[in-house]
């Protein structure tokens, strides 16, 4: 990546958002493969509090896909965004982890199309991330 960008998010208001009777945001945000990250840690940090501990882990997800775009938007400084920050698709930014539990990116769809025609082909680029979360709050950067 050509830029950096960070997120930080307040879990308690984002557990709030995800707790919402009816609430649909995390399949919103969340892929299905992300889903079963999320769950699956929740699970074994915190059998006692799924709820709170799911809210933990995907708002460092969220906080991951939001820094992925303040990177990209940097990296095209004084040019305008190739995709509307309104038409995001989130779910195709998503968030993987390797065997030791090490995220990186990968870009589906039209945001992954949108990057590669304004950053070039990723194979002339990379994109690192790092997600961290301490008591109320989820941090990610994206350079």
């Amino acid at each position: 990546m050509r830029g950096l960008g960070v997120d930080l998010v307040h879990l308690p208001a984002f557990a709030e958002q995800v707790d919402q009777p009816g609430s649909r945001f995390l399949q919103g945000i969340l892929t299905p493969r992300e889903a079963r990250h999320v769950h699956a840690r929740a699970a074994a940090t915190c059998p006692a509090d799924p709820s709170s501990a799911l809210a933990r882990h995907a708002g460092g997800l969220w906080a991951a896909k939001e820094a992925f775009v303040k990177a990209w938007s940097a990296a095209l400084y004084a040019s305008p965004p190739p995709v509307d920050p309104l038409d995001v698709d989130w779910r195709e930014i998503e968030v993987i982890h390797d065997e030791w539990n090490r995220p990186a990116l990968a870009l589906h769809g039209r945001i992954g199309a949108a990057c590669e025609e304004s950053l070039g082909a990723p194979s002339t680029w990379k994109v690192l991330v790092s997600i961290s979360h301490d008591g109320t709050s989820a941090i990610a950067q994206v350079a």
